[in-house]
């Protein structure tokens, strides 16, 4: 298990980690700006992850939010650095408690070890000048968080970027509520996007709204076409085709179809 790749960004530092080196999204990013590392990588590359955390000290981890390829080594972190490990406080419990990990899950990325994180403070310092704004940004997970650099303009966006166009999304995605988070991202002032899997992202906020474009036309789209009597599955083949090998994969937890039927719950205020 190998550190597969470093990016850096001005006082950004960050590596990328995973079992499976296929796509962006088969592999994860940790990133360092001075003493604060935000996520911590899948816990099956912990080897790894220790390793580079190894090479500069660090105070703190911020987790964007519970997925296992984020917070996966947080417990190992903090037992081994003596570290704290925050999240926002909705991401407390799953963590503390255990949250469900499916096969191709742990084929992936592997289970994460059980800890109690502490909650989000609402400012973070670091030792390099630089301070960090918790924005709670919920639909791809209840408890998604993005890091705002405002005097840089650097936005650490987690899971919220991923792609402008996106065909796949989990079966627990919450549509709605990502556009809303969309919306409230798009009102701070920020260019630099740091993507935990697509990397540095140097148009980001113009990427950003193109994303929210794209979702809010979908969702005008899906409802325009089922309201001729088309069904999900219809739809779905006619805008994104019928191979869905990752649909196959995941057993449907992260496919196509589910982006469409998330589309159909959108009330019609929110787009």
């Amino acid at each position: 298990m190998t550190l597969i790749k470093r990016v850096s960004h001005g006082d950004v530092e960050g590596g990328r980690f995973g079992k499976y080196n296929i796509a962006d999204n088969s592999t994860a990013l940790i990133y360092r700006i001075g003493n604060t590392v935000i996520d911590s990588g899948p816990p099956n590359q912990w080897a790894a992850v220790r390793g580079y955390l190894s090479e500069k000290r660090f105070e703190k981890v911020l987790l964007t939010h519970h997925h296992e390829d984020h917070s996966g080594n947080g417990a190992r972190i903090s037992r081994h650095f003596g570290v704290p490990v925050y999240i926002h406080s909705m991401g407390i419990e799953p963590i503390k408690k255990g949250f469900p990990v499916r096969l191709y899950q742990r084929i992936f990325w592997g289970r994460p070890t059980p800890f109690t994180p502490s909650p989000t403070p609402e400012w973070i310092e670091t030792d390099s000048g630089h301070h960090l704004k918790p924005i709670h940004t919920p639909g791809h997970a209840p408890d998604h968080v993005c890091f705002l650099e405002p005097d840089k303009k650097w936005l650490f966006t987690g899971d919220l970027f991923l792609a402008t166009r996106p065909k796949l999304f989990r079966a627990d995605e919450n549509l709605a509520r990502e556009i809303e988070s969309l919306k409230t991202i798009l009102t701070y002032d920020f260019q630099t996007v740091f993507c935990a899997h697509k990397g540095v992202v140097p148009d980001g906020y113009s990427l950003l709204e193109k994303k929210l474009d794209y979702f809010t036309g979908l969702v005008h789209e899906v409802k325009a076409m089922h309201s001729e009597g088309r069904s999900v599955v219809e739809i779905t083949h006619q805008l994104f085709g019928k191979k869905d090998s990752i649909g196959m994969i995941s057993f449907k937890h992260i496919c196509c179809e589910n982006l469409i039927r998330e589309c159909l719950l959108v009330d019609n205020d929110v787009v």
